[in-house]
């Protein structure tokens, strides 16, 4: 059994560009809609975050797909 590795410097040192980042797109909905978000009913939130996993399965099967790809390519 291995020892998992522990998150490096370079790895963590990057989370404030994450949450930098998270911050935008905030402020970029807050500019759109306005505070409107904190408003909406629970189930509409749950609907959205519903939706916004459906939209990261179906981009991680195009970098997959593309990826894949790429290897079959490069053999």
């Amino acid at each position: 059994m291995t020892t998992p590795t522990p998150l490096s410097d370079a790895a963590l040192n990057s989370f404030p560009e994450f949450i930098s980042s998270v911050r935008a797109r905030l402020d970029a909905g807050r500019a759109t809609y306005g505070d409107s978000s904190f408003e909406r009913p629970t189930a509409e939130l749950l609907g959205e975050l519903m939706q916004e996993a459906q939209d990261l399965a179906g981009w991680g099967f195009v970098l997959w797909y593309r990826c894949r790809e790429l290897v079959r390519r490069n053999q």
